[in-house]
């Protein structure tokens, strides 16, 4: 159990302290349920009734909060909540138990490197030619395939499958049962198939039925970069010939796919579910709402917002902010929803002038 100081966690935060700052905070709390050693959540006014009623005798508050006639004998102050958030939680943070070194039950190659502090758990298969950083922990049932290199400070969960070749950066996290450097789905017919007569014609006629795919091998791999991290049930498929890759700093959510050839810029925000189309390149700073869907062979640009649920099929200039499916500059999209609300009403009175018209016409 931690025990750490009010004034110890003001410091790390770089907020401002008050009231008796050598309280021992040994976690955090919602208000209504924080008991006398745990830290109070209250960063926004609407706490204000649950903390007076609460054990807690220290709390995050907002700025201007008076902390005192809540019964707390210490406050930190939070002008923005979610940032001052992330850094408590970084204190508090439970890691996975996992003992230094490797469980009897690892199968490490002989010649794969291993760093200092490093810890494998049961059962992860090391293969050869490994290069595995400093202070990096690999926990049970992982598997990192041969000549792969993961960088120091890594962290990598259950289930992990890390494909042959792939290389990341230090300061690595990848939860529970994500998939990295599988092979591409490229496939290809032996004469022109339907889908190559549908996009030139918008027909399919007898001439381009598909009697079967050739699978084209996918022989580059996947490039990671540093502070980079990986959802659950991610897949990220190796490069056909040049390699997949993701960017510094960015993030990937739950049951994110990224096919082959993709490249990602850094610090990058890519939401749950969503799919990226083999080939297409996204910029620095891009944000893809939850399960918005990228064709391939797409360009995104920087510092893009792409709404939730949108579909992008053509090229985005940088700087835009995204919506709908087909994905257009959001306030296009919000104009174009109006709109469709509005045909009802639309239709309702169009009907309404033909009948006049009608009558008017049948009395000349």
């Amino acid at each position: 159990m931690k025990k750490i100081t009010i004034e110890e966690i003001a410091s790390t935060l770089n907020a401002e302290a008050f009231g008796d700052l050598s309280l021992i905070i040994t976690g955090v709390h919602a208000p209504a349920n924080a008991t006398v050693d745990q830290l109070a959540l209250a960063m926004d006014p609407s706490y204000a009734e649950s903390l007076k009623l609460s054990d807690a005798q220290a709390g995050i508050v907002w700025p201007g909060a008076d902390w005192k006639s809540m019964g707390l004998k210490a406050a930190i102050i939070a002008p923005r909540s979610r940032y001052i958030l992330s850094g408590v939680t970084y204190l508090f943070e439970k890691l996975p138990e996992i003992e230094l070194g490797i469980h009897p039950t690892a199968i490490v190659a002989s010649d794969a490197e291993i760093g200092a502090n490093v810890s494998i758990g049961a059962f992860v298969i090391i293969g050869k030619k490994v290069k595995i950083g400093d202070n990096t922990r690999i926990l049970s049932h992982s598997t990192v395939s041969e000549y792969a290199i993961i960088g120091s400070d890594s962290l990598i969960y259950s289930g992990v499958r890390i494909g042959a070749r792939v290389q990341i950066g230090k300061g690595f996290i990848c939860q529970s049962n994500a998939v990295i450097g599988i092979d591409g789905f490229s496939y290809v017919t032996p004469q022109p198939g339907a889908v190559e007569e549908a996009k030139k014609t918008g027909k399919i006629t007898s001439t381009s039925r598909t009697t079967s795919f050739e699978r084209i091998n996918s022989l580059g791999t996947v490039i990671i970069g540093e502070n980079v991290e990986i959802g659950a049930n991610c897949a990220i498929d190796r490069g056909t010939i040049e390699n997949t890759f993701i960017g510094n700093g960015s993030k990937l959510d739950n049951l994110v796919h990224i096919g082959h050839n993709v490249t990602i810029g850094s610090t990058c925000l890519i939401c749950g579910q969503v799919g990226v189309a083999g080939s297409s390149v996204i910029g620095d700073r891009v944000v893809l709402g939850g399960q918005v869907g990228v064709a391939d062979h797409i360009n995104i640009g920087s510092d893009v917002i792409v709404a939730g649920k949108s579909g992008v099929s053509s090229n985005v200039p940088s700087g835009r902010v995204m919506m709908g499916n087909p994905a257009m500059r959001m306030d296009l999209n919000i104009e174009t929803y109006k709109a469709i609300r509005r045909l009802p009403r639309l239709v309702s009175k169009v009907t309404k002038l033909e009948k006049i018209v009608l009558k008017t016409d049948q009395i000349k």
